[in-house]
């Protein structure tokens, strides 16, 4: 008896639908591990610099069970070592432990650290977290030699190559979202802190409210960290929006930025065009 071409579409799409419940049913079966969520990461030297008025949170690397949820407290332990020196070029949190408690039902948990910001030019460095040890039966890093997942390497960036800071004091003219509104502010270089701009005026609203930017003068770029937006009163917090950008020339920038008075979710898009020098 011959099929018809219906009843071939319909075999196929039959077995479609059972390869689909096929492919639900697949769970995870192991090895049952910890890992790194990433394998990789990069920082600049200034993110928390200087620490005062710097509200940036220490940076999380993740780490992450790959198994059922344990019964008991899972421990985490590790090593570091690169290029960078703990309390030199970055600071850890609890780093005097070296490792992790993740809570009964909790299949997630973090190293917390902060670089440290010098004025020396001694390039990019690094810090390789090697995880040595996990409780509960649990492998370090998933595979035979348990390399997948099991190391994580950050990138501090140096941010200090030779641009002379001078040439960013002055009055800039400011256009914010393309026109929308033009306005002055006067920056100044802040010389007891390293690689650090105050900008003055900095939403055209008040000549008095400014904030500070941490410049990466190897790259051109700087960051607006989170921070209280200062003048006559405290009126909230302020961050940019990604990272800013600066000329070779310094004579134009370009940011985005949100501030708390007016909403965090509203985005100002500036360009900066230098003027007269002070």
């Amino acid at each position: 008896m011959k099929r018809s071409a219906f009843t071939y579409s319909a075999i196929i799409l039959l077995s479609l639908f059972i390869s689909c419940d096929e492919q639900k049913e697949i769970f995870f079966e192991g090895p049952y591990h910890a890992r790194f969520t990433e394998t990789e990461s990069e920082i600049m030297e200034n993110y928390k610099d200087p620490f005062g008025p710097n509200l940036n949170d220490p940076i999380s690397i993740p780490i992450h069970i790959a198994a059922p949820t344990p019964t008991n407290t899972t421990i985490v332990e590790y090593e570091v070592s690169g290029s960078a020196v703990e309390n030199v070029d970055y600071i850890l949190e609890d780093g005097d432990k070296k490792r992790i408690l993740i809570p009964v039902g909790e299949h997630t948990g973090e190293i917390r650290y902060l670089p440290i910001n010098n004025r020396e030019l001694t390039g990019d460095k690094t810090i390789k977290f090697t995880i040595t040890s996990v409780t509960n039966d649990l492998q370090a890093g998933f595979g035979e030699t348990g390399i997948n997942g099991r190391f994580h390497t950050v990138t501090i960036k140096d941010d200090d190559c030779l641009v002379d800071l001078r040439k960013f004091e002055g009055t800039w003219e400011f256009d914010q979202n393309n026109g929308e509104f033009v306005y002055d502010v006067k920056i100044d270089v802040d010389w007891t802190n390293n690689n650090l701009i105050i900008i003055n005026g900095y939403t055209g609203l008040d000549s008095l409210l400014f904030a500070f930017a941490n410049l990466d003068l190897c790259s051109g770029e700087f960051s607006i960290p989170e921070q209280l937006l200062a003048g006559v009163d405290q009126l909230g917090r302020t961050r940019s929006e990604g990272k800013g950008s600066f000329d070779s020339d310094v004579k134009l920038m370009t940011f985005s930025y949100s501030y708390d008075l007016a909403g965090p979710e509203t985005i100002r898009t500036i360009r900066g065009t230098k003027k007269d020098d002070n």
